[in-house]
């Protein structure tokens, strides 16, 4: 166990108050680049194939090269890639070239998710002609494969991934269960625990002992920590009535995001509290402000709450 600072990295999944979706991506990269300066830990992008004509991106891969070559020392990447969807092999090279170019400061999250409907499902050129999104755990298998085990798939298989020997990005595995917890040990995978989707309340999570036993299991086979995140969505707000209200709300009853509401007094609280339950080495917060000038303002808020807080870390 350590002492550390609170850190603090950011979901953006492309909503804006803008009425056209040029200007949607210059809030995002104006966004990512104020996270920068100001001092976030990391920027993540969700993949989402929305039926809406203001949405500025699907597939995240070009705004994250764009974003990392914007910024400094903020880490970038995908929350996450539907993996069950594309190629292993085109998934890998364009991480871990980006990974290479960029300093070591990509994350590859690695999505169960699928497209938003089944019209869409069809245009992926899958052999699945179902919805049931069957490839995900042998591309993820995929994926570990060629990042993993990089000398014998050159050796035995005359498989290169460019650059030979170089960096590999991180992997993370992103899920609102721990179903697959021996598979996140097996395959090296840090987690990424999302509390904006499922039905339980925030105060209710019946498997977060699973948790501590990743870790453990972690450790005991790999000899080293993994890093372990929680994914939350909030609302600020200045209402005392509405922060004090238990459970979370419902902001997008077709994706079941629950957002809860702070302020800047109970901002701090509610990460302390979570932490003593979770355990966690960071914080991954989708802010739902749709106003940038506003967002920028609950960055800056943010990092003063969080500046000199001092957490204890598992």
């Amino acid at each position: 166990m350590r002492n550390e600072e609170i850190k603090i990295g950011l979901l953006e999944f492309g909503v804006s108050d803008q009425k056209n979706s040029m200007y949607g991506l210059e809030d995002i990269f104006s966004y990512a680049t104020a996270a920068d300066e100001i001092g976030f830990s990391r920027f993540w992008i969700s993949e989402h194939h929305r039926s809406n004509s203001l949405h500025p991106y699907n597939n995240p891969e070009i705004l994250i090269s764009l974003i990392a070559g914007m910024t400094n020392t903020i880490r970038v990447g995908s929350a996450g890639s539907l993996i069950g969807y594309y190629s292993p092999y085109s998934l890998v090279q364009n991480y871990k070239l980006l990974n290479n170019i960029f300093n070591d400061r990509i994350d590859f999250g690695l999505s169960k998710g699928r497209p938003e409907h089944s019209h869409l499902h069809n245009y992926f050129n899958t052999n699945n002609p179902s919805f049931d999104n069957k490839d995900y755990m042998s591309n993820l298998e995929g994926i570990c494969d060629l990042l993993q085990n990089e000398e014998e798939n050159y050796k035995k298989r005359n498989i290169i991934i460019p650059p030979y020997k170089g960096l590999s990005p991180a992997l993370w595995y992103l899920s609102n269960s721990y179903r697959l917890r021996e598979m996140a040990v097996e395959k090296k995978l840090n987690i990424c625990k999302s509390l904006m989707h499922g039905l339980d309340v925030f105060d209710f999570d019946p498997g977060v002992e699973e948790l501590r036993k990743y870790r453990e299991e972690f450790f005991n086979t790999h000899n080293e920590m993994p890093e372990v995140a929680l994914a939350i969505a909030v609302t600020f707000t200045d209402s005392p009535e509405i922060v004090k209200e238990k459970e979370a709300k419902i902001i997008n009853s077709k994706e079941a995001i629950k957002t809860l509401p702070v302020s800047e007094e109970s901002f701090l609280e509610t990460l302390e509290n979570l932490q003593k339950r979770y355990e966690v080495d960071e914080f991954i917060i989708y802010d739902t402000e749709k106003n940038l000038d506003k967002k920028i303002e609950n960055l800056k808020l943010m990092k003063e709450l969080t500046s000199q807080k001092i957490l204890k870390v598992y």
